[in-house]
């Protein structure tokens, strides 16, 4: 038996075999299709390849015809992190929804399995999730109400139901972002997270939730339920000097709790490694020589040329072998075996018809799961007439890398119900005043001068902040002040994310309290804490609306709770925010 010589056609093979590249565009450009047939692994969907399901599918059926082994991922979260609905929003709440609902891990069982079939029928393989990531920093800029909970007992009975939920239908799963990101205050898009803890503390936290998904105990004892793992751009110094997706050390400890199938990097063209490694072609030789099997890339087609001549340059120089490269393939290449024999055995269609037959099959169980989830807090909330212009004012001051923007979904729901709605910021982004103030670089929302001017406009109506707290009605009189002046008074809705005590977005919520004890919060964070973040303010706070997420399902919900159906006004106040 001879052993092929590494020549030009076995190296670009095999450096073709660790990449996972995005591209522009709902059609297959040419030099991709070159790519698939000269070995490449896969390819990474994002929202401008996805407008719509049935073309999602046209264009899965396209690359696999290119390339039959090509494997095909996406991040389809679901709730603030969509691909297949990244334009209307998604159908179905995400983990923060699915952990809190009093259904237990049974729903997100069946989330899983709606989500999957809809994976399967868009010629889907591999779904860049669940979330395994213990939120256990309420400041946390990326995780959020993307993860399951802030326990890893919850984080691992949810998760790893979705995951079983999602294998059902034929798909596989990537647990992320292991180590875990959920203790951070950096978002590793635009820098470098650390998490500075003893690895004993990191293990019993962080590492549980993939412990027990790689190898869990009962029905599916000695079974993994993850078919990849994704590492994370996090420092963690307990384990060595290095980001965890370019640290040796991270990979051995995946190994060693039974991880046998891919290793994929987080996107090799986030800030995090970019500022670490200098250029992506660095980082992903880095990432290959820590064990990495498959390499996150980003939509722009210079990525994939940097990244490739990177690698090739690393093995004519010594650096990495042609055969550490096909290591990697070899493992990807069972992966999509097994994954094409699972689909075959689930028997989920595959195709148009099928994609959107799913997809209105997931909307139904999203708005049901939503429905359960969203509630009210606090004071009993005075409902919106259906004759209401309510100013709507997003108070959240960080963009959301990992959803793409700020999902404006909240305001899209609050328009359908009363077209008469004012938007601040407007869909262009506009504060009142907007440009001459002191806003942080890269924060959102109102600058000072913007505040102030809002400010101003929602003072005139005689609302203030020694006035009680809540009226027995919508336009109600207050203390002192006519019903001539308070009935011109338009509702007031805002709109808030993270308003932790000393945070711009909470100064700015406390200043509109001031001035307008009736507004009502929709609150698109984390649940956990609401009572914390809304009750200290004076009075006891606002009416909170607890959207879990920004998906269109948490915002129709969200919007049913502001009109008050006599079906959820009886029982609002009961629902803890803690569920």
């Amino acid at each position: 038996m001879t052993t092929e010589p590494a020549g030009p056609d076995r190296t670009q093979r095999a450096v073709n075999g660790v990449l996972l590249p995005g591209f522009e565009g709902t059609r297959v450009p040419d030099r991709l299709a070159d790519a698939a047939r000269a070995g490449l692994a896969g390819v990474v969907y994002f929202a401008r390849n996805t407008p719509d399901v049935a073309t999602t599918a046209a264009l899965s059926a396209a690359l696999h015809s290119a390339s039959p082994d090509l494997l095909i991922a996406v991040d389809e979260e679901g709730g603030d992190v969509s691909r297949l609905e990244a334009v209307s929003g998604s159908s179905l709440p995400g983990a923060a929804a699915l952990g809190a609902h009093p259904g237990g891990a049974a729903v997100s069982l069946d989330a899983g399995r709606a989500l999957g079939r809809l994976l399967a029928a868009t010629g889907i393989d591999l779904l860049l999730g669940p979330v395994l990531d213990v939120v256990s920093e309420p400041d946390n800029p990326v995780i959020g109400v993307r993860a399951f909970g802030t326990t890893p007992d919850d984080v691992t009975r949810h998760g790893t139901a979705f995951a079983r939920g999602v294998r059902s239908a034929g798909v596989g799963v990537c647990g992320k972002h292991f180590p875990g990101h959920g203790a951070t205050t950096v978002d590793s898009h635009v820098g470098l997270p650390v998490v500075d803890e003893p690895l004993d503390a990191v293990r019993a936290r962080d590492l549980l939730p993939f412990a027990r998904a790689l190898r869990p105990e009962g029905r599916d004892a000695g079974q993994s339920v993850l078919d990849a793992v994704m590492t994370a751009h996090v420092l963690f110094p307990a384990l060595g000097p290095a980001p965890a997706s370019i640290e040796p050390a991270a990979t051995r400890l995946l190994r060693e709790l039974g991880h046998a199938g891919p290793i994929i990097t987080d996107a090799l063209d986030m800030g995090a490694l970019r500022q670490l490694t200098g250029s992506v072609g660095e980082a992903a030789v880095r990432a290959v020589e820590a064990g990495a099997d498959l390499l996150c890339l980003g939509l722009d087609p210079a990525l994939y040329t940097e990244s490739y001549d990177a690698l090739s340059r690393a093995v004519a120089a010594g650096r990495l072998t042609v055969e550490r490269l096909e290591e990697s393939a070899t493992r990807t290449q069972a992966l999509v075996t097994a994954l094409r024999d699972r689909r075959s055995a689930a028997g989920t269609a595959t195709g148009v018809d099928a994609a959107k037959e799913a997809l209105a099959d997931l909307s139904e169980v999203g708005a049901c799961i939503a429905d359960a989830v969203v509630h009210v807090r606090g004071a009993r909330l005075v409902p919106l007439p259906p004759e209401a212009e309510p100013d709507v004012v997003d108070l959240r001051t960080r963009l959301d890398h990992a959803a793409g923007r700020i999902a404006r979904h909240v305001q899209a729901a609050v328009g359908a119900a009363w077209p008469g709605a004012r938007m601040t910021p407007d869909e262009g982004g506009e504060m009142p005043g907007d440009g001459g103030g002191d806003a942080v670089a890269g924060e959102l929302g109102p600058d000072e001068h913007g505040l102030a001017v809002l400010i101003a406009r929602f003072s005139r109506y005689g609302v203030s902040a020694d006035l009680d707290r809540v009226g027995t009605k919508r336009g109600a009189e207050f203390p002192g002040v006519g019903p001539r002046v308070a009935s011109r008074s338009r509702p007031l809705v805002v709109i808030t994310r993270e308003p932790v005590p000393g945070s711009a977005e909470r100064t700015r919520l406390e200043r509109l309290w001031a001035v307008r004890p009736d507004l009502v919060v929709v609150h698109t964070g984390l649940p956990g804490p609401v009572d914390d973040w809304f009750g200290a303010l004076s009075g006891g706070g606002p009416a909170v609306v607890v959207a879990c997420g920004t998906g269109r399902a948490n915002a129709v919900a969200a919007v049913e709770r502001l009109r008050g159906p006599a079906s959820s006004q009886d029982g609002e106040e009961q629902h803890s925010s803690e569920q």
